[in-house]
């Protein structure tokens, strides 16, 4: 199963959740995390909380003391960009408004230069 994530904090979230599942399986306690890294625990409690995200390097050091792959943790997270209102909005309309709207855009330009 793909999830899709529209922000970076919702992605932060998830790997941080993901993250906490897989060292509460292997019976690791946060401190033990955090000596790991060589961090405090407190920082290292951000990082599942998802409220600050991770060097790559401290990630790898993650996955190799939790025994799993980066796949693991990120292999079906898609992180795309918001979806703009106002061209959501355009895309429901018919075609015969969406040419009255580029017209005038157009118009609109025009006048501008």
């Amino acid at each position: 199963m793909v999830i899709i994530l529209k922000k970076i904090e919702e992605l932060n979230i998830t790997i941080g959740k993901r993250i906490k599942e897989y060292r509460e399986l292997n019976k690791i306690t946060q401190e033990d995390m955090a000596k790991e890294l060589d961090v405090v625990p407190n920082q290292y409690g951000r990082i599942e909380r998802g409220e600050n995200s991770c060097t790559i390097a401290n990630f790898v050091k993650i996955c190799n003391i939790l025994k799993i792959s980066s796949d693991d943790i990120i292999g079906n997270l898609i992180l795309t960009k918001p979806e703009n209102n106002i061209c959501s909005e355009f895309e429901k309309l018919t075609l015969d408004d969406k040419l009255s709207v580029a017209k005038y855009i157009a118009f609109l330009l025009s006048n501008y230069e």
